[in-house]
């Protein structure tokens, strides 16, 4: 079980490959359920990107026991916005879902 309760509420977001009538591809996120999550950021690092210094902080998000959460999802939490990079049950009865995180547009 988690030490930190679920206070913070998200929404998940699938994503889904559209094709338009052309057969160019794109990217979507479609809602997929909100919920509570206990998020913790676990550290934060600098890059170059685009000529600029950016920062990229990764977090630790848990949410109680869902088997459809995967890596390529994101979790919108009020105006942050956390894209999954892996996702899995933990713990001996498997009543979590722990996802390792990197938040956007920071």
């Amino acid at each position: 079980m988690s030490t930190r309760p679920y206070r913070t509420p998200v929404n998940l977001e699938v994503p889904v490959e559209t094709r338009a009538a052309d057969g160019t591809a794109s990217l979507v996120f479609v809602g997929a359920g909100s919920d509570f999550a206990a998020i913790r950021p676990l550290r934060q690092r600098e890059s170059v990107g685009n000529s600029r210094l950016e920062g990229i902080i990764t977090h630790e998000i848990r949410l109680r026991r869902r088997e459809d959460i995967s890596g390529g999802w994101r979790i919108r939490a009020g105006l942050r916005l956390f894209r999954v990079l892996s996702a899995g049950l933990v713990g001996e009865r498997e009543r979590e879902v722990l996802c390792l995180a990197e938040e956007e547009g920071r």
